[in-house]
């Protein structure tokens, strides 16, 4: 066991209160993420995470006009601690900081429900945090497990065929692997 994983266990123990199927369910998660990809597309480039609907990116991209007409979307989930002010677009901010602090678990029926709605009415969204790596992806996770019915694990490896780049922090994959619970007692 390394060193950043006893670290990393110890500190989702310590402060939220971690079971020991958690911690191990997250060990095999971040064992997905360190097997080879072979992804030629850009880091700076937004990934089509669904049926040229869904698209998940920076808060760069979020902020460029003209790549967000070129890809005609029209609805934004901004997941970071900035307002965004695109008076064309439909725009959901999630007020939500980088960091392990971020709780993102009691927005998932939000998120999830804002993307259906586009994808029932046929728009194109755009989900996006700073960096288009940890907080976006949790948001992407989500409704991947939701409208696939997937597990974290299968919703974490396609994402991963999608956006190489996404990478929760722990805290925030201990949240989806809590909503996976959740959906699976409501079954």
């Amino acid at each position: 066991m390394s060193f950043s994983q006893v670290t990393r266990e110890k500190f989702l123990r310590e402060t939220h209160a971690a079971t020991d199927s958690e911690v191990a369910y997250l060990d095999s998660v971040y064992q997905l993420r360190h097997q080879r990809r072979e992804d030629t597309r850009s880091y700076w480039q937004p990934s089509e995470i669904l049926d040229v609907w869904l698209f998940q990116g920076t808060w760069e991209q979020a902020n460029d006009p003209a790549l967000l007409n070129r890809l005609a979307i029209t609805h934004i989930i901004n997941v970071t601690d900035k307002k965004l002010h695109d008076p064309s677009r439909q725009i959901l901010h999630i007020q939500s900081k980088e960091g392990r602090s971020a709780d993102l678990l009691e927005s998932f029926n939000t998120t999830n429900s804002f993307l259906d709605t586009c994808h029932e009415q046929g728009y194109r969204a755009f989900v996006h945090c700073h960096r288009g790596v940890s907080r976006s992806s949790t948001i992407i996770l989500a409704y991947l497990m939701h409208c696939k019915k997937w597990n974290l694990l299968q919703a974490y490896e396609y994402l991963l065929t999608k956006r190489q780049q996404a990478l929760p922090n722990p805290v925030l994959f201990l949240q989806l692997i809590r909503y996976e619970n959740s959906l699976i007692e409501a079954k």
